[in-house]
């Protein structure tokens, strides 16, 4: 099976969001590609198959947004997931969810996420973020190819 690089994986159960996601990113990324999962259990599936997407650096995202409340398996229970894998730790995983409790905030950054950002119900605001959020992972920041096992620290 040939698997198919995708910069940005998105993982949120609201189309509408997916949607905007796509438009936003697109708008500052053209040319980057992004997948969308409508739950954790798919998107798990899909890093984890036994095809071994999760054994190839080379094809890892730059990017998961992760939506905190999902059906069937949560945001934070799969990040747990992304962050114990030694596959997948080194990937950077942003949660996306319109709860501003500190607690789940607190939480997200607990089980390793690397930011978190608040859905606006307003488009515009929306659009933006997600723009300057892909804009940053994608063009700013140096992704580590989980490669963390050649490398020695004092």
């Amino acid at each position: 099976m040939n698997i198919e690089q995708y910069d940005i994986i998105l993982v949120d159960d609201s189309p509408e969001v997916a949607e905007l996601t796509k438009l936003a990113l697109g708008s500052k990324q053209p040319g980057r590609s992004m997948t969308w999962f409508s739950d954790a259990e798919l998107a798990s599936d899909f890093i984890f198959s036994s095809s071994g997407f999760a054994e190839r650096k080379e094809l890892h995202p730059y990017l998961i947004l992760l939506d905190l409340n999902l059906p069937m398996m949560s945001g934070h229970d799969f990040l747990k997931i992304i962050k114990s894998n030694a596959a997948t730790s080194h990937i950077p995983v942003v949660m996306f969810s319109s709860s501003e409790d500190p607690k789940d905030i607190d939480q997200s950054y607990h089980l390793g996420a690397n930011g978190y950002l608040v859905k606006s119900s307003d488009p515009k605001e929306f659009i933006g973020t997600v723009a300057d959020t892909g804009a940053y992972w994608l063009n700013r920041n140096k992704p580590a190819r989980g490669t963390s096992e050649n490398v020695s620290i004092p």
